[in-house]
């Protein structure tokens, strides 16, 4: 299934989605994923007030089991 989003806020959305989806804890992704948990909280809470690297991006999106890609416009 393939899912566009065009801002921060859907993307957050749907990693939150995904996470709750799949029964794991913000507390549990942030250790697969060797993060802080404060940092997933705030991620989750905050979407837009706070820069998110795009390493992380991928691999929370790796640990939640989707494939995250960019696509550039011309």
């Amino acid at each position: 299934m393939l899912k566009t989003f065009t801002s921060v806020e859907e993307l957050v959305e749907l990693i939150v989605d995904r996470r709750k989806e799949l029964g794991i804890s913000q507390s549990e992704l942030a250790k697969l994923c060797n993060l802080s948990v404060n940092g997933i909280s705030k991620f989750e809470s905050n979407p837009g007030d706070r820069e998110v690297k795009l390493s992380t991006l991928f691999k929370i999106s790796q640990f939640l089991g989707f494939k995250l890609s960019l696509e550039l416009e011309e």
